[in-house]
């Protein structure tokens, strides 16, 4: 009779293999824990070839959750139809599924306490949540984090929705520092305003 599946019951002290039949009969067996913890670690896990910059990565239910880090750069974003030549700061860029969550970050996040800043654009909640709008953004994973990334910043038209308290000098109006930055080369740190949150939090 062969076996139609079955069920692993784990104890703090044992471990039961049951054998379910065919004919809905079962068998069960007592296994070692040690035996059991020997046997799974010879399964061969391997995240596969893992994007530039990547932080950190995790799969769970069958969703991939992703962060990269940014380096600072020049972007090309869009506000109300006018295209900037704009300065940004290194960010923390995470997605799972369709949603996508943004931080900036003074420097490469190299400890989970490293502190993370409100990324002076708006269309972002405070907890860092982006508002997608219309935009056609990819399910989040290792093959598309930078499409989604470049999508956000240079395929999304910006608004002043979620524009107050995201950088120092123009608290009211996060695109007021765009315009004062517009063709520069560095963005100022001085005007990241702290998230008070740590990368910890996001990795949790």
């Amino acid at each position: 009779m062969k076996i139609d599946h079955v069920i692993l019951t784990i104890y703090p002290e044992a471990a039961l293999l049951e054998k379910v039949l065919e004919d809905g009969s079962r068998v069960i067996h007592p296994i070692s824990p040690a035996d059991l913890a020997a046997r799974l670690n010879r399964i061969p896990l391997s995240t596969g070839l893992l994007p530039h910059n990547t932080l950190f990565w995790r799969q769970v239910g069958g969703q991939e959750l992703i962060a990269i880090y940014v380096p600072p750069r020049q972007w090309r974003p869009i506000a109300y139809d006018r295209r900037y030549r704009l300065p940004m700061p290194g960010m923390v860029f995470l997605g799972q599924e369709r949603q996508y969550t943004v931080f900036a970050v003074k420097q490469k996040p190299k400890t989970p306490e490293s502190p993370l800043y409100h990324l002076p654009a708006p269309n972002v909640n405070g907890n860092g949540r982006i508002c997608l709008g219309q935009a056609p953004f990819p399910v989040a994973g290792r093959e598309t984090i930078y499409d989604a990334l470049k999508l956000f910043m240079e395929g999304s038209q910006f608004n002043h929705d979620n524009s107050r308290n995201r950088c120092v000098s123009f608290p009211d109006n996060t695109l007021a520092l765009w315009a004062h930055l517009d063709g520069q080369k560095r963005f100022p740190p001085d005007e990241l305003a702290p998230a008070r949150k740590q990368l910890k939090q996001l990795m949790s």
